[in-house]
C-alpha cells in the first residue's frame, strides 16, 4: 500500500512540473545553439591584434593567433572580437590574450581595395594581412560573408594606398570559397584584359558575356557599314546626279554603326564592373 501511494505521488509531481520541464527544455534548445554560434576562445597574440582583424593559428602551435597572411589564405582562421560581444568565452586566462570568434555575426576590418562591398559578398583577405575584403575567384578560402554594406564613404577609418579601411558586421564562417567552384576556365591573357577594364578581378562568366555583347556589336555595327557603303555605291552607279542626298544617307548610316559599337563598349564595360 505504501509503495503504491508512493507511486501515485511521484507521478502526481511528475504531471504538476511536466510543463516546467517541457519549457526549460524548449529554451535550452534556443539558447544552447545560440551560445555555441557567438562562442570566443581566448589565445596568445603574435603581433599587434585588435578586434576586427582577421586572424590565423601561427604556424606550429595552436593557442597562438596572428594577422591572417594575404598570400595564403586557407589559413582563415576567425576574427578578433571584443570579449564583451561574445555570451562565452573559452580558455579565459590571466594576463594577455585576444578573443577569437569563427562563427557569428561580429565587426570585421574590411577594405575597399577590390570594389565596394555590398551585403551578401563574400569576403576573403585583401592585399594587406588580416583586413578582410571582397574574395576573388583566386582564394581558396573566404571568411564568411558580408552583413552590410560599405562604400569606403561612409564609416571609413583609415585607408591604405586608395583603399579605403573600415568596419562593417560580417556573418563569420570560414569555410572553402564557392566562388571558386563556379569559376570557368579562361585564356590568361582574355582574363587579363577582362581585368584591367573593370580595375578588379573578374568571374568568367562575366568576361564571356562581355565577349559575346562585344561580338554582337561588332558584327551589327560591321553589317550596318557594309550594306551602307555598298548600297550608297550601287546608287551613285545608277544616279551620279543625285550623290548629295546618297552621301547624306551613307553618312546616316556609317553614323548609326558607330554608335552600336559604342553602345556595344558601353555594355561590355557594364557587364566587367557589375
Amino acid at each position: 500500500m505504501k509503495i503504491k501511494n508512493t507511486f501515485k505521488y511521484l507521478v502526481l509531481r511528475i504531471f504538476i512540473f511536466w510543463p516546467l520541464i517541457s519549457a526549460v527544455a524548449m529554451l535550452g534548445a534556443f539558447v544552447l545553439p545560440a551560445a555555441a554560434d557567438n562562442l570566443a576562445q581566448g589565445f596568445a597574440a603574435k603581433g599587434t591584434l585588435s578586434p576586427g582583424m582577421v586572424v590565423a593559428l601561427a604556424k606550429n602551435t595552436q593557442d597562438t593567433v596572428e594577422a591572417a597572411p594575404a598570400s595564403d589564405t586557407s589559413r582563415i582562421y576567425g576574427v578578433i572580437i571584443d570579449p564583451s560581444d561574445a555570451p562565452l568565452i573559452l580558455n579565459r586566462q590571466s594576463g594577455d590574450q585576444v578573443f577569437v570568434a569563427t562563427t557569428g555575426s561580429y565587426p570585421v576590418l574590411v577594405s575597399t581595395e577590390r570594389g565596394p562591398i555590398k551585403a551578401g559578398d563574400y569576403l576573403s583577405i585583401s592585399g594587406t594581412d588580416g583586413i578582410a575584403a571582397e574574395a576573388t575567384y583566386q582564394q581558396s578560402a573566404v571568411l564568411g560573408q558580408a552583413a552590410a554594406n560599405f562604400d569606403g564613404k561612409k564609416g571609413a577609418i583609415t585607408s591604405v594606398g586608395s583603399a579605403a579601411i573600415g568596419k562593417i558586421t560580417v556573418n563569420v564562417d570560414p569555410h572553402k570559397n564557392p566562388l571558386v567552384k563556379n569559376d570557368i576556365s579562361i585564356p590568361p591573357f582574355l582574363r587579363k584584359v577582362g581585368e584591367a577594364v573593370a580595375g578588379k578581378p573578374v568571374s568568367a562568366i562575366h568576361i564571356y558575356l562581355a565577349l559575346a555583347f562585344l561580338v554582337a556589336a561588332v558584327m551589327i555595327s560591321t553589317a550596318l557599314l557594309t550594306a551602307g557603303v555598298r548600297g550608297a555605291m550601287i546608287a551613285l552607279g545608277r544616279n551620279p546626279l543625285n550623290k548629295g542626298s546618297i552621301m547624306n544617307s551613307m553618312f546616316k548610316v556609317v553614323t548609326a554603326a558607330v554608335m552600336v559599337f559604342v553602345i556595344g563598349l558601353f555594355g561590355v564595360y557594364l557587364l566587367l564592373r557589375i
